[in-house]
């Protein structure tokens, strides 16, 4: 019985909250939009050594690494998409649409990615 009331009262609590103020809501996705933007940058890194590299490509690895920039890039310009008066999430929305098109650009030609 005692889960229960646990949960009632968490489901009361809830309702109670009122909706997350404009300012609050664009300050947390700025952070979400900025630390995705860190990892696609990361990962853009590693693929450059990647494709520096003398020893023949690791395809799958590549192509997992280009999947994932392309999908952070994605959830940035969603975010932006949600706050269009937000020049911040604009400039990063179209950065990430860059570092999608350089990730691409840096598939080796011995590996063949599809574009999703």
């Amino acid at each position: 019985m005692k889960p229960a009331l646990t949960a009632l009262f968490l489901l009361a609590a809830c309702a109670c909250a009122g909706p997350r103020p404009a300012a609050e809501e664009s300050s947390g996705d700025r952070a979400i939009a900025r630390a995705e933007e860190q990892r696609a940058e990361e990962m853009e890194r590693t693929l450059s050594t990647l494709s520096a590299a003398e020893a023949p490509p690791d395809c799958p690895r590549v192509c997992g690494l280009v999947e994932q920039i392309c999908e952070l890039s994605q959830r940035i310009c969603a975010i932006s998409g949600r706050h269009r008066e937000d020049p911040d999430l604009t400039a990063r929305c179209a950065a990430g649409e860059q570092r999608c098109r350089r990730s691409r650009d840096r598939v080796p030609p011995a590996c063949s990615c599809q574009a999703r």
